[in-house]
């Protein structure tokens, strides 16, 4: 898929049944906050959605994600990048980034979903965990290592990644996206219930409806997001059209036929964020 050498392409989004509790979602797993910018540079344009009020209408869709990989020439929010690539290039399993953040040291990491390294925690020949992003020339290039990848078992735990990044060349704010200005915490999104946009490596930016909160994930509705959207960035969208961080895109809900519904879900970023001191990046 979109590479000059042969291979199997795993992409990762969990999916549960609509007509079921979506505790299979989470075995893989805001205004006033300010944050600031880093490296510069331009990302990878996406298609945006009408954003409105209330869910879009959409009809039910396949989710395998068979559309074109997301690259970059960098590592960048939004774009595709793998957790696996065995040593003949046959099997490899596809997220996307999430939001940049540096620690007080100034460590850059970036965040993703927790089940996107499952893959790589099964590679024999790797002693750490590594994440490769997708270039243009369809290659993988090694770009940072795991340390941490939390997969909840429960419905209302994480399911959320941080890589920390080798090299500082990254561009943490993606071009589809308009002014970000921080994160958002639970509180925010209970209180003001902003509208919710998901920007995919498979799918690109799409928003919805915010649908409420269990724990520390968020529900959305009217989006469709696919496999090898896992891990992408989630936002809110507020009036005056300006973006907050919010959390890092999980799984998506589908019908028994296997056919998507635009239900998705999330684990928040705030929590992570005030327990490392971390600043976020691409935001002012």
């Amino acid at each position: 898929m979109g590479s000059r050498r042969a291979r199997r392409l795993a992409a990762s989004t969990c999916v549960v049944l609509a007509a079921s509790v979506p505790t299979a979602c989470a075995d893989l797993p805001w205004p006033g906050h300010d944050s600031d910018d880093d490296a510069g540079g331009s990302a990878e344009p996406f298609t945006v959605a009408a954003t409105t009020s209330s869910p879009p209408p959409l009809t039910p869709y396949d989710v395998g994600g068979n559309g074109p990989e997301a690259t970059a020439s960098r590592p960048t929010i939004g774009t595709g990048f793998v957790t696996f690539d065995d040593p003949v290039g046959l099997v490899e399993s596809e997220c996307t980034l999430g939001f940049f953040a540096r620690y007080p040291n100034r460590q850059i990491v970036v965040f993703t979903a927790g089940h996107c390294a499952d893959a790589a925690k099964s590679d024999p020949l790797d002693t750490s965990i590594i994440a490769r992003y997708l270039d243009p020339a369809g290659d993988s290039v090694p770009f940072g290592e795991y340390i941490k990848a939390v997969h909840s078992p429960t419905w209302y735990g994480q399911d959320i990644a941080m890589i920390q990044v080798a090299k500082p060349s990254v561009q943490p704010v993606a071009q589809a996206v308009g002014a970000v200005t921080g994160y958002s915490t639970a509180d925010d999104l209970e209180d003001s219930r902003p509208t919710i946009c998901v920007l995919g490596g498979k799918t690109g930016l799409h928003c919805g409806a915010f649908g409420g909160l269990v724990g520390i994930r968020v529900t959305w509705t009217g989006i469709p997001a696919v496999e090898g959207d896992s891990g992408g960035p989630v936002y809110a969208r507020w009036p005056d059209g300006t973006y907050t961080a919010v959390g890092v895109v999980d799984g998506v809900q589908t019908t028994q036929r296997g056919m998507g519904t635009g239900v998705g879900y999330g684990t928040l970023i705030a929590d992570d964020i005030k327990a490392s001191d971390l600043t976020l990046l691409g935001t002012r």
